[in-house]
């Protein structure tokens, strides 16, 4: 039995099961020009004019019978049309076996490259600063002496990029249609001496230089004795990918960064301070 798919344009497309209901639909089209038909045999939608030429709607005669009315009856096919249709069943095979091999050679065929291990940068709105010179300079301007507890707080405010690292692993394969990540983990080792109370962290997605996409992670009570890991069952197509913090908050050290913003503060010597 010879299955067809069939669209006229208007109605969606139908699947047939046999040649007689094809013909009853392409009966009922209006318009035989935008008709596309798929053989199940074939590889490809074909128009209507093309259905016709391996598929010739059947000329019929008419014969008298004995009782005087008229029959229909078809030409029978002639060693010629046979031959013809001989070579287009020959052509199934050969063009399928012409798909097959260009699909094998052309599919993309990834290979293991070895994993990805990167940590954050520091960011640009923490720059590097010289604490014991800060330091002189207040205890000079005030005439005192600043407290132990203070002296710690602060320094954990503006030196955190040395204290709380954020990486980031995963495993990687390439192609000649570029690189891809999976069993992505990220970790954040908190080496202040208090717990973090949440951190929210940014994965960004990089193809030709530019950010392509990202993906927010949020992470509370990071403790300082153990390394927080998360792991990401999400795969990503892309030239690389990276980390970094959109914000943290730890309330034992009156500490509030964000990467949105230059100062939180209104001081620039102290700029991550806060009360929250």
């Amino acid at each position: 039995m010879n299955k067809y798919l069939f669209t006229d344009g208007t109605s969606g497309m139908k699947e047939l099961q046999s040649l007689e209901e094809l013909e009853a639909l392409i009966a009922t089209a209006a318009d035989p020009a935008i008709i596309r038909i798929w053989a199940f045999s074939s590889n490809e939608w074909i128009s209507y004019a093309a259905f016709r030429k391996i598929r010739p709607v059947a000329i019929k005669k008419e014969r008298v019978a004995v009782d005087g009315s008229q029959e229909p009856i078809a030409n029978s096919q002639q060693p010629g049309a046979r031959i013809h249709w001989f070579k287009k069943l020959l052509y199934v095979p050969v063009a399928a076996a012409g798909v097959f091999l260009v699909f094998n050679f052309t599919k993309i065929k990834w290979e293991k490259a070895g994993p990805l291990d990167t940590a954050a940068i520091r960011p640009e709105n923490v720059p590097v600063m010289d604490i014991d010179s800060l330091l002189f300079e207040i205890e000079t301007t005030r005439g005192t002496t600043v407290d132990k507890t203070t002296r710690n707080n602060l320094r954990l405010r503006n030196d955190w990029p040395e204290r709380i690292g954020l990486n980031l692993h995963a495993e990687k394969e390439t192609s000649s249609a570029g690189s891809r990540y999976f069993n992505v983990d990220i970790s954040i080792d908190n080496t202040t001496g208090f717990n973090l109370d949440n951190a929210v962290v940014k994965l960004s997605v990089w193809k030709n230089d530019k950010v392509n996409s990202t993906d927010t992670l949020r992470f509370s009570t990071i403790r300082y004795d153990k390394v927080l890991t998360r792991h990401l069952d999400a795969g990503y197509r892309a030239d690389s990918i990276s980390v970094s913090f959109e914000s943290i908050r730890v309330k034992a050290f009156n500490f509030c960064y964000s990467a949105t913003t230059k100062n939180n503060s209104g001081n620039y010597n102290d700029r991550w301070f806060c009360r929250e």
